[in-house]
């Protein structure tokens, strides 16, 4: 590609088995953990791809060098969370240096290990629709998941994934568009066994004990009606942690970060750049 493209975005591997894309030349850095629906893409960010996450991040590329870097295709048998943050850590000490880190549902289990046990790397965390653990009501819709995942029903994934995120209108609309009009582009999991091997990890992942063993300032974040981390899970999140803030969206599910965007973005933002905020519920 171009330099002045080159300049704007890069895509690729780390380590030839990491993928990545970066967005934005800011003097910061910004690593994006993605969700779960990362293990249902075939592992090869092009340029739309760079371009929908520069929009999706719009509002810190002034500011900072963003990267949402992917779990690696062909993830081991009954591999945790844990290892997960590993190859993480590997990104952050080999390739991209200390970085604020956002980790979105799934990726907010890996980025709490990752700050857990490498904090001289991360400068704030962000749990954004995520929490120490998933909510009881949120454990027979990752084991019907899991079930489709072994089926391959890839398609129904995600318009059930939908189902949980929004609200109203859209509540009902994209479900419905994902089992009609996506089936044209369903999705296409580079290795079918990651995205079962993935629900796995969220299922079995709880890290209300090592709460207290986190040490970058967090911030907390999520829908108070979110069926895997409601209002509970993030009150439970953010009084065990030893530095944090909570924000809550009033009647948000799991796709607050989507729905509730302008606002989402808003509060991660203020919290990277240090301004102080309490216990908040915004509506």
């Amino acid at each position: 590609m171009g330099t002045a493209l080159t300049r704007r975005f890069d895509t690729g591997q780390f380590d030839g088995r990491i993928p990545y894309v970066r967005v934005g030349t800011g003097p910061k850095t910004l690593l994006v953990i993605p969700g779960v629906g990362d293990a249902m893409f075939d592992g090869e960010y092009d340029r739309t791809d760079a371009v929908t996450t520069a929009a999706t991040f719009r509002r810190f590329l002034d500011g900072y060098t963003v990267y949402q870097v992917s779990r690696p295709r062909g993830l081991e048998d009954h591999q945790s969370i844990a290892a997960m943050a590993r190859d993480y850590e590997h990104v952050l000490a080999e390739h991209v240096g200390s970085a604020s880190v956002l980790g979105l549902s799934m990726g907010g289990l890996i980025a709490q290990e990752l700050a857990r046990e490498r904090p001289d790397l991360v400068d704030r965390l962000a749990l954004g629709v995520s929490g120490c653990r998933l909510a009881g009501a949120g454990r027979p819709i990752v084991r019907e998941l899991h079930r489709l995942a072994l089926e391959g029903e890839w398609t129904e994934i995600r318009a059930r994934l939908y189902e949980e995120m929004f609200t109203g209108p859209l509540g009902r609309a994209v479900p419905l568009l994902s089992r009609t009009v996506g089936r044209v582009r369903p999705p296409n999991p580079a290795d079918p066994r990651d995205v079962s091997i993935s629900l796995d990890a969220v299922h079995d992942y709880d890290g209300t004990e090592s709460l207290a063993e986190i040490e970058p300032r967090t911030l907390v974040i999520g829908g108070t009606d979110d069926p895997f981390f409601p209002e509970t899970i993030l009150r439970e999140t953010h009084e065990g942690l030893p530095d944090s803030q909570l924000a809550m969206f009033t009647g948000a599910r799991h796709g607050a970060f989507l729905e509730r965007k302008a606002g989402f973005d808003g509060w991660v933002r203020r919290f990277l750049e240090g301004e102080a905020a309490a216990r908040v519920r915004q509506r």
